[in-house]
């Protein structure tokens, strides 16, 4: 399998990070690597990892706010809701139509359950975003919380005109459709669907 440019970059900073933590010889970074390399360590679980590379990133790039909002991220993770707000309004102070600032506020507000306060700020990122996908998916996401399953299903089927392949999304689509007894709007969404993406493997078993 071809590694795609960014794939071969990123590998590199990785191996590069992991070489630095063994020697302790201080490299550099631009912000945008350390975001990766932490993010990366998010999403295998190696919190510890995160942390230290985060505390890196913040020395090399003080006022890098994409780095800021990782530490948002990893201040909701360990549930320091409090100091990832505060955090979040000098931000916003700074960069009041950077989308990321609504969408980790949302975040907070979902995790307090409070989910209308929470969809209010996600079709605020909508203005700001270019990824119109993931914020309509959170959007749907929040109204599976609150049982709306009518405004989750739309949500969620915005979310598949911006991006078809999204698996997570289209299962969630099938699931509300079903919740709510529509077998025949069902059928009908999902053969427009394969229409579109005739090799969506998920969508063909559900339609069966």
């Amino acid at each position: 399998m071809q590694l795609s440019n960014e794939e071969e970059d990123y590998n590199l900073s990785l191996s590069k990070f992991e070489s630095m933590l063994k020697t302790n010889k201080v490299l550099f970074f631009d912000s945008e690597e350390f975001e990766e390399i932490i993010l990366h360590y998010l999403d295998m679980g190696k919190a510890a990892l995160a942390k230290k590379a985060l505390k890196l990133a913040l020395e090399q790039h003080p006022k890098s706010t994409g780095l800021k909002l990782v530490q948002v991220e990893m201040l909701v993770y360990d549930d320091k809701l409090e100091l990832a707000e505060k955090l979040l309004n000098e931000l916003y102070a700074i960069e009041p139509t950077n989308e990321e600032i609504y969408i980790q506020k949302a975040n907070i507000c979902s995790k307090r359950d409070q989910h209308e306060k929470a969809v209010e700020l996600l079709k605020t990122a909508l203005k700001y975003t270019d990824d119109y996908a993931d914020v309509y998916n959170l959007i749907g996401m929040e109204y599976l919380f609150m049982d709306n399953l009518e405004k989750a299903k739309e949500n969620f089927i915005k979310c598949l005109e911006e991006d078809l392949e999204d698996q997570s999304a289209l299962y969630n689509v099938v699931y509300c459709f079903e919740f709510l007894d529509q077998n025949q709007e069902a059928i009908a969404y999902l053969n427009k669907y394969i229409d579109k993406n005739p090799y969506s493997e998920i969508a063909w078993h559900q339609l069966g």
